[in-house]
């Protein structure tokens, strides 16, 4: 048995990120299946420090940080997250460095398998893809003892798979109003799903909320005794790397050079310590937010005598990498436009996206590309989008995945709401108009859904090349 076997079985069974009937799969969503199947395997999860993070917007980039700065402290440190960009390896990975495709093939079809089936024939029904990876995770990080592993939520936080775990620390990223046919229609109803991932005398750490869900998660976090660490005042951000004028902005028509460094530099005051000059090689205002989460997720663990130096801190956000979010790419040596991908697939994502290319970017044009998911709120993005894009081309990405909304769809919504919208069959062919039609100085924004950021960093020919991201 190979790698592709192993995928071909995990395919076998409902992936409910690819659903079309995503939004009606609530009855679904359950913690019997994967309680039953950990059981089976020993309750890997049981062995396992873990970072539990929830959240709408961010908890993944928060992730990333936060493993960075504990590999940086000298912990071995898992990290889990989802969905993937190009390859499934990426969601389980080692201080940096995917599974391998032989750990994939070990696990799934010789340590997973039985226990698999098992679950699958019994009244709890088939297991899902989702549960199948985040049983592979746990018993990945368990075998390979790593110090620290952490855990991004799937969906919400009650009944996602990964609410098995006994975490010594939580973290929750802002909170919007996304996936309400399964979460609830409100701020207050979202943050009671997530809030459930708040464990009894465990310290959470909270981001900037609206009113509604801060209120909720503060009652919870109090009802069960679990120390709350907000995050700290963000000041003096600047532009690091950037080809403009006092580097506070990145200048397409001069070109972007790949080997600068481009991020943002800025101070923090928490309630406990001051960090001058930090520095993440992310763009916008919300990835400062990510990493303010991520400092209180740390200091949470500082409060439990956890040894993470400062300096770590520094290096760690210095170090870390995370593709497809505001992820800047030349495509060819000579072109005249600048590449920029993001995952951005919500109102408030595509909101951020847009006002931070205005905050970092020169350009003479500004050309969107957009795929959407059939369960996003396709009038207020085309709207977002609208007020900033010189014009948009809509495409979608492979057809395997039903819950693609087509293209001719996107652009029947958007034609009286936006300047200028056509319609590209697929991702290879809509790249290819854009940087055709491109003039110098342009800046082309590949958004609307991690699928479509994954098959332009094949594209671009970054496949094969992510065996540590």
């Amino acid at each position: 048995m190979n790698y592709e076997a192993a995928l071909a079985y995990i395919d076998q069974f409902i992936d409910y990120e690819r659903s079309r009937e995503f939004a009606r799969q609530t009855r679904l969503y359950n913690l019997n299946r994967i309680s039953q199947l950990l059981g089976l395997l020993g309750n890997p999860q049981n062995r396992i420090k873990v970072i539990h993070i929830a959240g709408s917007k961010g908890k993944g980039s928060t992730a990333a940080l936060i493993a960075s700065v504990l590999r940086c402290a000298g912990y071995k440190t898992g990290l889990f997250t989802s969905p993937h960009l190009i390859t499934p390896r990426e969601r389980c990975r080692i201080d940096g460095r995917l599974i391998s495709e032989e750990d994939v093939t070990l696990y799934i079809l010789e340590k997973l398998k039985s226990a698999i089936e098992t679950v699958s024939d019994s009244e709890f029904g088939r297991v899902s893809f989702f549960e199948i990876y985040t049983a592979l995770a746990f018993c990945y990080f368990a075998d390979k003892a790593v110090d620290f592993a952490v855990v991004e939520v799937g969906l919400g936080g009650r009944l996602d798979a990964t609410n098995i775990v006994s975490p010594v620390t939580t973290v929750i990223t802002p909170i919007g109003l996304e996936h309400t046919a399964i979460l609830g229609e409100t701020y207050a109803d979202i943050a009671a799903e997530k809030a459930e991932i708040i464990k009894t005398k465990c310290p959470v750490a909270f981001a900037p909320q609206h009113p509604e869900a801060q209120a909720v998660l503060e009652n919870r976090a109090t009802a069960r005794n679990a120390p709350i660490v907000y995050t700290g005042t963000i000041y003096n951000r600047q532009m690091l790397g950037g080809t403009g004028d006092n580097n506070d902005f990145i200048d397409v028509q001069r070109g972007f050079n790949g080997d600068t460094f481009v991020g943002q530099q800025f101070d923090l005051n928490t309630k406990s310590d001051n960090y001058l000059g930090l520095t993440i090689p992310f763009l916008g205002q919300h990835q400062l937010v990510n990493a303010a989460t991520a400092i209180a997720g740390i200091e949470c663990l500082l409060q439990q005598g956890y040894d993470v130096p400062k300096p770590s801190i520094y290096d760690g956000f210095k170090q870390v990498q995370w593709p497809g979010r505001m992820q800047l790419i030349q495509a060819t040596p000579t072109a005249s436009s600048t590449v920029l991908l993001d995952g951005a697939h919500s109102p408030v994502s595509m909101q951020a996206l847009c006002r931070a290319i205005q905050e970092s970017f020169r350009y003479e044009q500004l050309i969107f590309i957009v795929s959407l998911m059939r369960d996003k709120d396709l009038t207020a993005i085309g709207k977002i989008i609208s007020q900033t894009a010189d014009s948009v081309i809509v495409t979608q990405v492979s057809a395997d995945n039903p819950r693609v909304m087509p293209a001719e769809t996107i652009r029947d919504a958007w034609e009286d709401i936006s300047k200028k919208v056509t319609v590209c069959p697929t991702p290879e062919k809509a790249i290819a108009t854009a940087l055709t039609s491109a003039l110098p100085g342009t800046l082309v924004c590949i958004t609307g859904s991690l699928y479509l950021v994954g098959e332009a960093l094949k594209i671009f020919g970054f496949e094969g090349s992510q065996d540590r991201i």
